[in-house]
């Protein structure tokens, strides 16, 4: 559920760029000429500022787990680049956890260079231009098509305080799915729906077009009625989600500066944007080791919430003192112990000990105003071989789950995974999970060379 969660939020703001690129396009008096006029016009562009949002709330048993995105965005097309400030938020019942998040694109060759900041830490990845962006040609003359399906409303409507005309109308899920890059889809894919369900959608579409300079104000789709069909087999009772892009300026941005620390951080293997190509060295790579002393405290199911830290068994929640009882350290060089951890949030920490091991900890304020993070309750657990590997550290997961198990141990001993994504790549991922919400679930990742346990993740929220 934790990478699931992770995708949607790196696929949410796929999405909104997306939109972007669909948007370029359009014009006047008639859908069809407005819609081609409009594209003339935003191909002449040379910059565009934006705002972004992507909002998703699915419910089954009662419960509902949410995903928001918004964000600002600047683009100018010499040198061909791009930036977006700004958070996704993700809930479940009561709590909700926002992560603000910061990414830079630019354009070297035929590649896209990616730069991406989320919990204070930059990734770099690179990308084909296929994947990051479309033929804008193409994009307009598909929108094209679909004018007769558009009417203009009689009145006029404001968007960002002008006048603008309004198309409302569908989009074939086709037009969508040929725009997606891999992230995007595998939103989708987490949820049952894979690219030949999205090209079958008919997705409703509002488009807003500024009376004065003929180009794009608002686009906006409403993508629940679509999806719904999908997850309704799924147990989903309800399924909302929605993508709007508001153009604000156009043509007022004349640089985009990347920060020095984005082009200083090491790249990363797509996927997992903290996830380095160091980590499949085989220095660092899961190898089967011998069991530890495994304490009787210890639970034998994920839903215990017990993990093992050296000699000590603690219970998720606990407090920060619990942990440090184990023998690790809050490490302050990343987080400092009267840290503001704003309510119903959580702050990740590392905890360290004398021989460079750590493990990080979700520190969960579930109070209704902010909190010092030493005044947190350890909510969730995180552990891989990349982390562990200087030796002399016991982590433990109920049942003696650790680093290096065979993941058939932890079938046998949780049962068989809720959920299991199996990708030769990158390796496997087994999911536990209690009801439909985020409160409480256990991940185990595998490493896909030696296919033994590599990630561990517990998490109980309460």
């Amino acid at each position: 559920m934790r990478t699931q969660a992770r995708k949607l939020a790196a696929a949410g703001l796929t999405a909104a760029m997306t939109v972007t690129m669909l948007a370029a396009c359009g014009t006047k008096a008639t859908p069809e000429n407005l819609l081609r006029d409009m594209s003339k016009r935003a191909e002449e562009t040379e910059s565009i500022t934006a705002n972004i949002k992507m909002e998703l709330d699915v419910a089954a048993s009662g419960e509902s787990v949410r995903m928001g995105v918004d964000f600002d965005m600047e683009t100018i097309t010499e040198p061909e680049m791009s930036s977006a400030k700004g958070s996704v938020s993700l809930g479940s019942g009561d709590m909700d956890i926002t992560m603000e998040m910061e990414t830079y694109s630019e354009k070297k060759d035929d590649e896209y260079v990616i730069y991406t900041m989320m919990d204070d830490m930059w990734s770099v990845e690179t990308a084909d231009s296929a994947e990051m962006t479309a033929d804008m040609g193409i994009v307009s003359e598909d929108f094209q098509k679909f004018s007769d399906r558009f009417e203009l409303k009689d009145e006029l409507v404001e968007v960002n305080g002008k006048d603008c005309f309004e198309l409302t109308g569908e989009l074939d899920g086709e037009l969508l799915a040929q725009m997606m890059d891999e992230d995007m889809m595998s939103s989708f894919t987490g949820f049952g729906a894979d690219e030949s369900d999205l090209a079958d959608m008919i997705l409703p579409c509002t488009i807003d077009i500024y009376k004065d300079s003929i180009l794009p104000a608002r686009i906006y789709f409403d993508m629940g009625d679509s999806l719904f069909p999908l997850l309704e087999g799924l147990g989903m009772e309800k399924a909302e989600c929605s993508v709007e892009m508001t153009f604000l300026e156009y043509d007022s941005v004349k640089e985009i500066v990347i920060p020095q620390e984005a082009l200083e951080a090491e790249e990363t293997s797509g996927d997992d944007w903290w996830y380095s190509d160091d980590d499949n060295d085989t220095d660092s790579a899961a190898v089967p080791i011998e069991p530890a002393s495994q304490s009787a405290d210890l639970g034998s199911t994920w839903s215990d919430y017990t993990v093992q830290i050296n000699d000590t068994v603690i219970t998720l929640p606990c407090t920060l003192e619990d942990i440090e009882k184990t023998g690790l350290t809050l490490d302050t060089d990343y987080t400092e112990r009267d840290y503001l951890v704003d309510a119903g949030d959580y702050e990740l920490a590392w905890f360290v000990d004398g021989n460079g091991n750590e493990i990080i900890v979700h520190m969960v304020n579930d109070s209704d105003g902010q909190k010092e993070l030493q005044d947190c309750l350890a909510g969730g657990i995180n552990v891989d071989s990349y982390s562990v590997e200087q030796g002399g550290i016991t982590v433990l997961f109920p049942g003696g789950v650790q680093i290096g198990s065979d993941p058939q141990e932890a079938v046998n001993a949780y049962g068989e995974p809720d959920d299991l994504y199996e990708d030769a790549e990158y390796g496997n991922s087994y999911y536990w999970q209690e009801g439909s919400g985020l409160s409480g679930w256990c991940e185990i990742d595998t490493d896909p060379e030696s296919g033994l346990v590599d990630s561990l993740y517990l998490i109980c929220y309460e």
